[in-house]
């Protein structure tokens, strides 16, 4: 079963899927690399004047999933406060305050699991993980990357699950891998081993007993860079939540963090990368 995208701020952009089913669970999510922060005017500071972070957690209730306090738009909302621009602050910090997919990076997966989910822990919340570092990622555009060969894969994934260990998360594994199979972006000679591989991933995963797992199952209509990279006009649509009113439908979330590039498209930085100036028409557009 397939979750829904709902209320997102762009097709392809990357920011909410809905998600159903269980065990290795099929999702409708989205996709572009985690990577640099560029926050504009931004400074060492965390927090407020106190230490304190700027956002804080959701309700349990509402949202059982973390919310980073020292992610790109928290560190954005407490440079704009330094500076005192409160306007934008209060802008920023509807994207700060919900949680959003932490992408682990492909240099320290164990270290990177560990910590997020150590913190997540801590609050009392569940980890959010994106798994994006499978061999010929988004064949060859803006994302393109990911592990030199299988092996190194499957050591990757070997990696994030002994970082997981028995702490609760939900892992998004390797958006837009299956819809580049079917769309004829990756070539034919990459379909079996991906398709091996994915299904290693998800059984290595599996044997962590606090994950959950959720394959990205893409939307092959997202084909023109116009529709999904950068495009204007956009809001930031319905926040993260589980309360969903489909017992299909687990969550719908922010699997990439509004604001963040999809790419070095229509003026954007290299994807991933925060992009201030778009997080605030995002915000701004957002009632």
């Amino acid at each position: 079963m397939y979750g829904s995208y709902r209320g997102r701020s762009r097709p392809r952009g990357r920011t909410a899927a809905g998600l159903s089913g269980s065990g290795a669970r099929a999702a409708c999510t989205a996709a572009a690399l985690c990577a640099a922060l560029l926050l504009s005017g931004c400074s060492g500071d965390d927090g407020d004047a106190d230490g304190s972070p700027v956002v804080g957690q959701r309700p349990k209730a509402k949202d059982p999933y973390w919310v980073n306090p020292d992610g790109t738009a928290a560190r954005q909302v407490a440079a704009y406060e330094k500076v005192g621009d409160q306007e934008k602050a209060d802008l920023i910090r509807k994207i700060a305050e919900q949680p959003a997919g932490e992408w682990i990076g492909p240099d320290d997966p164990e270290g990177e699991a560990r910590r997020v989910t150590e913190a997540a822990a801590k609050a009392d919340r569940y980890a959010l993980l994106v798994l994006y570092n499978i061999p010929h990622r988004d064949c060859g555009q803006f994302s393109k990357g990911g592990a030199a060969d299988a092996g190194a894969y499957r050591a990757w994934v070997d990696g994030v699950a002994k970082g997981i260990g028995d702490r609760r998360a939900t892992v998004v594994l390797e958006p837009d891998a299956l819809l580049h199979l079917v769309d004829g972006c990756t070539p034919q000679e990459h379909h079996d081993e991906r398709y091996d591989l994915l299904k290693g991933a998800i059984e290595r995963l599996k044997k962590q007993p606090a994950t959950q797992i959720y394959v990205d199952a893409g939307n092959a209509g997202w084909q023109s860079p116009e529709t999904w990279c950068n495009p204007p006009g956009r809001a930031l649509g319905e926040p993260p939540t589980t309360e969903t009113g489909d017992e299909k439908v687990d969550a719908y979330l922010w699997i990439k963090r509004p604001g963040e590039s999809d790419g070095d498209c229509k003026g954007g930085p290299k994807a991933g990368a925060w992009w201030p100036e778009y997080a605030l028409g995002l915000a701004r557009a957002t009632t």
